[in-house]
Parts: structure tokens; C-alpha cells; sequence
């Protein structure tokens, strides 16, 4: 069976969720159409109702797509996929949804994925982003050391509201989803990462007033009409307008179903991100239109400039809806609905032989009446994913759903707009837009505050607690991992308890060990060649007389050294750490043993010869 992999978005700023309900992993894929899947979700467009109510969408709109089997092969074979996954794909409930400059979208998104999860048994959701696993880069200051792309990839879930990892390898997709579904328990993520996705989702369903911006904007009545009958419209003009060329605006010098005559002041509900993005636009209209723009210290400047900007997006996209109309109305008169059916004879039949080969039809035999009914299932949704029934089940653009509310606008709607502006709530304040530096140091200060105490707790350990959570801490197949794993390189050098007197140099240390293991003793001019066991073999006594010196020179600078902090109290630890030391590797009397594998074989003989007597050598090491 192959395994598995849900590749990771190529496009930036989308965000793709993988819903799997309990029936979808516990039951025969075979068995799973797609009226089951839109029966499940109705039952999720119920549960979050009321958190969409009032949302103002960036870009695109929540919307739960069924995905079966025939359905997965059908868009690979549409997509001209070179090579042909013939795995066990599990129908699920997909949403791709495009978020755009607005990333609060997405992570509104995903507080309902939670929701949706903790409100269903059995329901198991992944969600990524152009980035990956996206819940992993947000919580990465708590993942736990083993947690890397190599590990997570294609392992990560939310279930019961909650993030679970798997870390088991070569098992394929539906054992995964078992698995969390079965023991939970095992793979539940550490609490604080739960803790970090919290505190970042459960700003919702509060935060979705505070993004909100009532701006006040003189605007045209039919471009009033629109956004009454569709609030969410305003995110599709100001986008449009703001992304626009000069070549695209040409249209806007006429102003044929927005004129600039027909204005009125009102009210317009917006997102702050869009509002932000329209202040910043440069584009005023064109002078040659007629907007009549109030001098720019006029308080209804503003109002007057986003009301042109507003009508002026809706302007392009419904010329863009009518330029799209006429070629479609081209595009069914050359090509009748019998013509395109033999056109894309060939691809239906492509589509149905991977059907086949994928175990669709499960062995029935042709003609019969299981067979047909398979058949005629796999055909109707071919039909119906290409459009081919009829204009009406075409999915509409947005350009098309601004050019259908322009032309169900009645008259007696307009007139209703027409009201006295002392009437109208005044604007919300915009200062959020000016944020100066001690605003940004608060919030970065706000923002990193965790990070901060973990290391402040970190440096706040001694030598001695810092040895016992070691010891307490259980080995995985990785190994334990100790905190300076997750120090700087300059607080590993500096421990907190040496008051910064003691440093250690690896150059120097290497220096010194390499002149120890060669017997050179410094300032001697008379050095040995070779190595120590080399040299030790030549003439013991000589070479042991010559250790002595060195050993008796290496003592008297060791203690001139220790007598100029004799009142510290580092010192003193120091001693006992020595002794301890001396007395452990006493005991291992040059053997292996705890002391003698910290310090090193080579060194460990050397201190071996340190604690015999001066003129005596070890009987390991006489020839």
C-alpha cells in the first residue's frame, strides 16, 4: 500500500484544511459519496453560523468542499498530473481558502477547524499553508527538541480542540488518523504548545468586532444599494482598486453605472485591514470625471476620496463581469453542448480507466446493474465538475456577482439611502494607524514575554539543579536533551554561578593537552619526539623523573594560582569539586568508570600517572 503525503500549498497566502470525519477513516472509502459528505457539511455551515454571521472575508469566503475518490483522480487527471497515485485517497472535506494581505482570516479559519472538532466525535482536521505545518512555526519557541520537519511532516492534526503529533514513521495515512483517534493520549502535543495555539485563537470570537472599521464615505446610491444587499462586496472593491494598473482604470473615466452625480454620505462597515489598504491607494479618480474633491483640509476629504475609491473598484468589476458575459455568449454559439461532449470524449474515458485501475468499480462485471449504477455516478459527476449541463451550474466569478446585484437594484432602494447626514453615527477613530515606537516596543515586549522567562528561569539554575534535571530526565531514541542545548554559545561559556572569573578556552585547552599526551614540558629545552607511550617505553625512569618536575612545576603555578582567590567562595566549590574528582579517578586507579570516560582515555592515563608515587611507575604501563 502506498503511503500517503499531502503536499505541502505552492501558492503564498492560502490556506488549505483537510477535514476527516469518523466515517470517512472507519468505513470503506467505496461507500462514501458525496451526499454523505455534504450531509456532514451542512451540519458544520450550522455550527459556525454564528461566528460568520457578521465576518468581513479579505479575500475569499469559508466554503466546505466534498472530495471523493472519483472526485481526487478526476482533478489529477484534469490537472495533467504526470504520474498517477493509485493509493488508497480518503474522501474528506476540503476548504482552500485565500486570505491574502489579511492573515486574521486565517487564523479565524482555523479557530473554527477547533471548534468544529471539539463539537464532532471522530472528526480529525489538518490545515497548512504555503510554509507547511504552520501550527508548528507559531508554537516553535515550545516544540519539544525531536519536533523537526523530518518528524512532523504530514503528522500533525487537531483533535478534540486540541494539537496532536505523530511520531510514528512508515505507517500510512489511515493508520494515522486511527491512531489519534484511538490514543490520543500518546501523540497529544505538550501543554504548553497547547497553551500558545490557545492564546492565539481564543481571541476570537471577540477580536472579530475589534477588527472591524466603521468608516464614514460619500458614495454613490446604486454603489450604497450593492453594499447593502452584500456587506462582504466592499473587501472585493477595495481589493480591486488598490491592485489595479493605469492600463485597467481606463474604465473609470466614464463611470457609466456608478455616476458621480448620484452621491450620498453614508455609513460603510469595513475590516481595519482594508480600510488601511484603501488609505494608503494612491488613486484619486480621474479629474477629468467630475468628483468635484473638497480641498484636502476639508474633514470630508477623506470621506469624499474612499467613496471614489469604493465606486471606482465596482466600476472595473462589473465592466470585467460584462467582458466576461459577451465571451461566454461567444464561446456557446461555436461550440454547442453535443460538440464539447465529443471533444472531451477521450478525457472521460481516461477518467473512467483510472477509475477502473484505482479499484472504483470494485471487480463487478460490466453491464451489471451495480456496475451501471458506479458508472453513471462517475459520469455525472465528470459532467458536473466540467460544467458542461449548462450555463447555470457554472460557478460564479465575483465580478458576475457585483454585475447581478447592480442589476437587481430598484429605485425605490436607492431613494431610501437619501438621508440627512446629522443622522449618521460618526466615523471610527483611525489613530490605530499611527503607532509610534513606544506602541511598537510594547508590543514586542507583549509578544516575546514567554521567551523571556523561560530564559531568565534557564539562567536562574544552578550547576547543581542543572545536573538534576538532567538525571531526572528520561532518554528517547534521540537521547536526552539538557538545557544548554538551548543556550547561546556565550551562556555555556559563562556559567552564572563562576561570576564571570572563570572562562573556558577550547584553543588553549587543546594547546595544552596536546603538549601533555607528547610529554613536552614548557620551557625545557630538551623535548621529547613521539608520543607518551612511545617515549615511556624507551627509558621509564628518565621519562618518569622528567613527569615529576613537570607535575611538581604544574602544582606550584596550580596553587599561586588557587591563593590569589582564596576567599572566594568559587574556591571553594572548586576544592570540593576536585577532590571529588581526585578521589573518583583514585579509585578507578586508570580502569574505565564514570570520571575516567568524562575525562578521556589519553588523559585519563595521564592522571593515572599523576597519582603514583614519584618514583614508582604503574604496573600497567612497565614494559
Amino acid at each position: 500500500m502506498a503511503y500517503t503525503k499531502i503536499s505541502n500549498v505552492k501558492e503564498d497566502d492560502v490556506l488549505e484544511c483537510f477535514l476527516y470525519p469518523k466515517i470517512c477513516y472507519a468505513t470503506p472509502m467505496e461507500t462514501i459519496t458525496e451526499e454523505i459528505l455534504l450531509q456532514e457539511i451542512a451540519k458544520f455551515n450550522e455550527k459556525i453560523a454564528l461566528y460568520i454571521k457578521n465576518y468581513i472575508w479579505h479575500h475569499d469566503s469559508l466554503i466546505f468542499h466534498p472530495r471523493t475518490k472519483q472526485a481526487l483522480l478526476l482533478e489529477q487527471l484534469i490537472e495533467n498530473s504526470t504520474t498517477v497515485e493509485e493509493k488508497n485517497v480518503l474522501p474528506h472535506i476540503y476548504v482552500r481558502l485565500r486570505f491574502d494581505e489579511d492573515i486574521s482570516d486565517e487564523w479565524f479559519t482555523v479557530f473554527l477547524i477547533y471548534k468544529l472538532t471539539q463539537a464532532f466525535d471522530g472528526l480529525i482536521a489538518k490545515v497548512i499553508d504555503s510554509y507547511g505545518e504552520f501550527l508548528l512555526i507559531e508554537t516553535a519557541d515550545v516544540l519539544p527538541p525531536w519536533a523537526n520537519p523530518e518528524t512532523c511532516e504530514n503528522h500533525v492534526f487537531v483533535y478534540n480542540g486540541e494539537l496532536h503529533i505523530v511520531r510514528e514513521k512508515h505507517k500510512t495515512f489511515l493508520d494515522l488518523l486511527n491512531n489519534v483517534q484511538e490514543k490520543p493520549y500518546l501523540f497529544k502535543a505538550p501543554e504548553n504548545v497547547q497553551n500558545v495555539l490557545r492564546k492565539r485563537i481564543n481571541i476570537y470570537p471577540d477580536e472579530i468586532k475589534k477588527r472591524h472599521y466603521k468608516a464614514r464615505v460619500f458614495l454613490s446610491e446604486k454603489a450604497v444599494s450593492i453594499l447593502r444587499q452584500e456587506p462582504a462586496l466592499v473587501a472585493l472593491a477595495i481589493r480591486t482598486i488598490c491592485h489595479s494598473d493605469p492600463l485597467e482604470r481606463k474604465v473609470c473615466r466614464a463611470m457609466r453605472y456608478f455616476p458621480p452625480e448620484q452621491r450620498v454620505m453614508v455609513n460603510v462597515k469595513m475590516t481595519k485591514c482594508l480600510y488601511a489598504m484603501a488609505n494608503h491607494c494612491r488613486y484619486t479618480g480621474d479629474p477629468r470625471t467630475g468628483w468635484n474633491i473638497p480641498p484636502i483640509t476639508c474633514s470630508k476629504y477623506n470621506a469624499h476620496i474612499l467613496g471614489i475609491k469604493i465606486a471606482c473598484g465596482l466600476e472595473m468589476l462589473i465592466a470585467r463581469a460584462n467582458e466576461e458575459r459577451r465571451k461566454k455568449e461567444k464561446r456557446t454559439l461555436s461550440d454547442p453542448l453535443n460538440e464539447k461532449l465529443k471533444a472531451n470524449e477521450h478525457v472521460l474515458n481516461a477518467y473512467l480507466m483510472r477509475l477502473e485501475a484505482s479499484g472504483y468499480f470494485r471487480n463487478l462485471l460490466k453491464s451489471s446493474q451495480e456496475y451501471e449504477k458506479l458508472l453513471n455516478a462517475a459520469k455525472d459527476y465528470y459532467l458536473k465538475h466540467l460544467n458542461l449541463y449548462s450555463m447555470t451550474s457554472v460557478n460564479k466569478s465575483d465580478a458576475e456577482i457585483v454585475l447581478e446585484a447592480w442589476e437587481n437594484i430598484q429605485s425605490n432602494d436607492v431613494e431610501l439611502h437619501a438621508q440627512d447626514e446629522a443622522t449618521l453615527s460618526p466615523a471610527d477613530s483611525d489613530s490605530w494607524l499611527k503607532v509610534d515606537p513606544v506602541q511598537l516596543e510594547t508590543f514586542l515586549n507583549e509578544h516575546w514575554e514567554t521567551a523571556k522567562n523561560d530564559k531568565h528561569e534557564q539562567k536562574s539554575l544552578s550547576l547543581k539543579e542543572k545536573v538534576q534535571i538532567f538525571l531526572n530526565q528520561n532518554s528517547d531514541i534521540d537521547g536526552v536533551q539538557f538545557l544548554e542545548d538551548h543556550l547561546t554559545e556565550a551562556e555555556v561559556m559563562h556559567d552564572p554561578e563562576d561570576n564571570g572569573k572563570i572562562e573556558f578556552d577550547a584553543d588553549i585547552f587543546d594547546c595544552t593537552l596536546r603538549g601533555i599526551l607528547d610529554l613536552v614540558v614548557p620551557g625545557n629545552e630538551g623535548e621529547f619526539e613521539g608520543s607518551s607511550e612511545g617515549s615511556l617505553g624507551e627509558d621509564d625512569e628518565d621519562k618518569g623523573n622528567e613527569m615529576d618536575k613537570y607535575m611538581r612545576l604544574l602544582h606550584s603555578e596550580l596553587q599561586s594560582e588557587m591563593e590569589k582567590d582564596e576567599n572566594s567562595e568559587m574556591n571553594k566549590n572548586s576544592d570540593i569539586i576536585e577532590d571529588n574528582l581526585m578521589k573518583s579517578i583514585t579509585e578507578e586507579a586508570g580502569g574505565s568508570g564514570p570520571t575516567g570516560n568524562i575525562i578521556g582515555g589519553p588523559t585519563r592515563r595521564f592522571m593515572h600517572l599523576q597519582l603514583q608515587s614519584p618514583t614508582k611507575v604503574p604496573p600497567d604501563l612497565q614494559s
